[in-house]
C-alpha cells in the first residue's frame, strides 16, 4: 500500500471491529477521535512485564481514544474523557518516538493503537529509514479487526495483546458487547501464526506475542476460561500475563457486579489453574489489598507512584 493510501484509510475508517465507514477528517469515529494524532503521554515506563520493561523502561505513548470503551477502563481518563486533547502532526509524532529512543528505551509501545495504525506505520518506515533498530510493540485491547493487524504485521516486533473474555455472557455484561470472545481469539490466532511466541534474548523481548489477561470480579469462570482456551489452542509455553490490578476507580454506573476490587481468593483460583497446566511462561502481578500502584493517573505529572 503506497504512503498516500495508509493515510486515506481514514477516510472510510474501518481500522477496529467498529467498522464505521466514517471519514474521519470531517467525523470522530466510534473511538471519539479524528484523523489527526492525539497522545496523552510519552515516557519510559518500568511497570510493565519484566522483558518488556527491561533496564531502561519501556518507550511508552499513551494515545488518547478508544475502539472498545470499556466501562471499567483504567485509562478512562484518555480512553474515553480526555480533557485536553494534545494533536501531534506525523513530523511532531516522530519527533516524540525518536526522543524516547534517544533515552535509551528498550522498544516502541504503542498503547491503544489501532485506531493511529495509518500514522504509525508512517512513523514506523521513517524511523528505520533513519537507521534506528528498536522493537515496535502494538499494546491492545483485544477487540481489533484481522483487516487492522494484517496491515500492521509487517512494521510490529511485539503485540501485547489483551484477551479479557472468553464467555459470551461476562462480555455482554462487561462490554455490552457479545462479538468481543470470538473476535479476540480470532486476532490472537492471526498474530500467533505470523508473529509466534514471545522471543526473548538476554531477557529482553525482541518479538513474538505476550497474551494479557485481567481478572476480574464475579466473573472467575470466565478468567478460567480464557486460560482454558489459551491452554488448548496454544500449548503451555505461551507467554501470559494475569494481573490482579482491576479497580472500579473509573467505572461507570450500572456495573455493580464488578463495583469492587477482585479478592486474594479469586485470583488465587486463576493462578491455581494455572500451575495446574503446567503453564511456562506466566507472569504474575502481586495482588495489593489497597492502592494499585499499576493503575497511572494521568492528571498527576508522575502517572505512577513507584517511578
Amino acid at each position: 500500500m503506497s504512503d498516500k493510501k495508509i493515510l486515506d484509510l481514514y477516510q472510510n475508517c474501518n481500522l477496529c471491529p467498529r467498522n464505521c465507514n466514517v471519514n474521519r477528517k470531517e467525523k470522530r469515529g466510534f473511538c471519539l477521535e479524528s484523523d489527526q494524532v492525539s497522545i496523552d503521554a510519552a515516557l519510559l515506563h518500568f511497570g510493565e512485564e519484566p522483558p518488556i520493561s527491561f533496564k531502561n523502561g519501556s518507550g511508552t505513548i499513551f494515545f488518547t481514544g478508544c475502539s472498545l470503551r470499556c466501562p471499567f477502563c483504567q485509562n478512562m481518563q484518555i480512553s474515553q474523557n480526555p480533557r485536553n486533547k494534545k494533536i501531534y502532526n506525523l513530523e511532531q509524532f516522530i519527533d516524540i518516538i525518536i526522543t524516547l529512543i534517544k533515552k535509551n528505551a528498550e522498544n516502541i509501545n504503542f498503547v491503544t493503537p489501532d485506531h493511529f495504525l495509518p500514522h504509525i506505520i508512517e512513523a514506523i518506515k521513517y524511523i528505520k529509514k533513519m537507521g534506528y533498530d528498536i522493537p515496535f510493540i502494538y499494546n491492545c485491547s483485544g477487540y481489533q479487526s484481522v483487516y487492522n493487524l494484517e496491515l500492521s504485521i509487517p512494521y510490529i516486533d511485539i503485540y501485547l495483546f489483551d484477551y479479557k473474555f472468553a464467555n459470551k455472557e461476562a462480555s455482554l455484561y462487561c462490554l455490552k458487547n457479545e462479538e468481543y470472545p470470538k473476535i479476540a481469539l480470532e486476532g490472537l490466532k492471526f498474530i500467533y501464526k505470523n508473529k509466534g511466541n514471545l522471543t526473548l534474548k538476554n531477557g529482553k523481548a525482541i518479538k513474538g506475542t505476550l497474551v494479557r489477561h485481567l481478572v476480574m470480579p464475579n466473573f472467575i469462570e470466565n478468567s478460567i476460561e480464557v486460560i482454558n482456551n489459551l491452554y488448548f489452542t496454544f500449548g503451555n509455553t505461551i507467554f501470559l500475563s494475569v494481573m490482579s490490578q482491576y479497580t472500579p476507580t473509573f467505572l461507570k454506573k450500572g456495573f455493580e457486579k464488578i463495583n469492587r476490587k477482585i479478592t486474594k481468593k479469586e485470583y488465587e483460583t486463576v493462578i491455581d489453574l494455572i500451575k495446574n497446566l503446567s503453564f511456562k511462561n506466566v507472569y504474575l502481578q502481586e495482588y495489593i489489598e489497597g492502592d494499585d500502584r499499576y493503575i497511572p493517573d494521568f492528571d498527576r505529572k508522575n502517572m505512577f507512584d513507584e517511578w
